[in-house]
C-alpha cells in the first residue's frame, strides 16, 4: 500500500489506576515521572493496586501506537513496526490498533505493560513500564525494503532498550529524503542526551519534545534548548508545554499556539495525539501554523477522556475545519 505513515515504537497494554490520596505516600512513584520496572516488581504493584487502587481502564498503548491510531481515525493510512507477545495481551494490542496495518508486527515473548497511576488529586500521572518483548526488537525484525517502497512518513518514539534504538538509527540512515521522519523522544530518549541522539536528530524533519525533555536533553532552559536542538538537524522543533500550548521553532523564526481550556480527565497520550493531528494536517498540505493548531485541537479533545476514549473521530471535528 503506497503512501503509508509508519509508527515505530513500543507497544504496551495500558492499565490505568486511580490511587486515592491517602494511599499515594505508600508508593515510590511521583506525578510526571516515568519508571521502568522488572516483571516481578510490576506483579507486586498490580497486587497492591488490586487492593488499594481503582482500575479506570485497559487500553492499547505506546506512544507511536497512540499516534497512528489517532492518525488512522483521521483518515490517514498507517502501518506499524514493533513487537507484541505471543499471549492474550498481544492479541489485545493488535486489536487495539484498529485499522492500522499490522502485517509487519513481530509476535514473540511476553507483551509490554504500562501501568498509569492517577495519583490523588494530581492531573498529571506516573507511568510504570515493563518493556518485555519491546526491548528485544532488532534491526533484522524490520521490513526495510517494504518501508523504503511504501512509506511516506515514519514517526519514531522511544524504547527503553538499546537494540530497538539501534534498529531505528540504522533504518533511518537508509531511507530516502522523500520519506519524512518525525521523532517524539520521550523521557527514555531524552535521558540518552544529545550525543547519543545525533543519528536520529540529523535525519529528523520534525521533533516533538516536551519542555522537561528539552531541558534534560540539552542541559539548558527549554527555549535555549529548543534552539540547540534545531542546530542538530531537525527542520522544525515543536515543544509541548502542557496546558499552556506549543512552542514552535524553525529556521524562519518562532511562534506559540495556545491550548484551549478544557476539563482534564487524563493527560496520557496527549502529546501523541498532538503529533497525530499535526502530521495529518501536514499530510493534507496545510501550513506549519495550521498544522500546529490542528494538533493542539485534537490533543485538547483527547484529555477529556481516559486512554483513547476521546481520541479523534472526524465527526467530532466541530469548528476545526482541517
Amino acid at each position: 500500500m503506497p503512501g503509508l505513515i509508519y509508527g515505530f515504537g513500543a507497544l504496551n497494554v495500558d492499565l490505568i489506576f486511580q490511587v486515592p490520596g491517602n494511599t499515594v505516600g505508600e508508593l515510590p512513584y511521583r506525578p510526571g515521572c516515568e519508571y521502568v520496572e522488572e516483571p516481578f516488581r510490576a506483579v507486586e504493584l498490580l497486587g497492591f493496586l488490586k487492593e488499594r487502587g481503582v482500575l479506570q481502564g485497559r487500553h492499547g498503548g505506546g506512544s507511536a501506537a497512540n499516534a497512528v491510531v489517532a492518525l488512522s481515525r483521521l483518515g490517514v493510512p498507517c502501518g506499524f513496526i514493533g513487537r507484541v507477545g505471543e499471549d492474550p495481551e498481544g492479541d489485545f494490542l493488535l486489536e487495539a490498533l484498529e485499522d492500522v496495518d499490522k502485517e509487519d508486527i513481530v509476535k514473540s515473548g511476553k507483551s509490554g505493560l504500562c501501568i498509569t497511576l492517577l495519583l490523588g488529586d494530581s492531573r498529571d500521572r506516573a507511568l510504570i513500564i515493563c518493556p518485555n518483548t519491546n526491548d528485544q526488537l532488532q534491526y533484522n525484525d524490520l521490513p526495510v525494503e517494504k518501508i523504503k517502497e511504501t512509506a511516506r512518513w515514519v514517526h519514531l518514539t522511544s524504547f527503553n532498550g538499546d537494540k530497538p534504538f539501534e534498529a531505528q538509527c540504522r533504518l533511518i540512515e537508509q531511507l530516502p529524503p522523500r520519506i519524512k521522519i518525525s521523532l517524539d523522544p520521550g523521557l527514555f530518549y531524552a535521558r540518552r542526551g544529545l550525543d547519543s541522539l545525533q543519528p536520529l536528530l540529523r535525519r529528523a524533519n520534525y521533533i516533538f519534545p516536551e519542555k522537561d525533555e528539552v531541558e534534560l536533553m540539552t542541559g539548558l532552559s527549554w527555549k535555549k534548548g529548543c534552539r540547540e536542538l534545531l542546530k542538530m538537524g531537525p527542520d522544525v522543533v515543536l515543544c509541548t508545554l502542557g496546558e499552556t500550548g506549543v512552542f514552535v521553532l524553525d529556521s524562519s523564526g518562532e511562534f506559540m499556539v495556545s491550548a484551549p481550556k478544557v476539563s482534564v480527565v487524563d493527560t496520557t497520550g496527549a502529546g501523541d495525539v498532538f503529533a497525530a493531528g499535526f502530521i495529518a494536517a501536514r499530510w493534507k498540505g496545510c501550513s506549519l501554523k495550521e498544522s500546529v493548531k490542528n494538533g493542539v485541537f485534537w490533543a485538547s479533545h483527547s484529555v477529556t477522556g481516559l486512554g483513547r476514549e476521546r481520541y479523534p473521530f472526524l465527526e467530532d471535528n466541530g469548528d476545526n475545519n482541517i
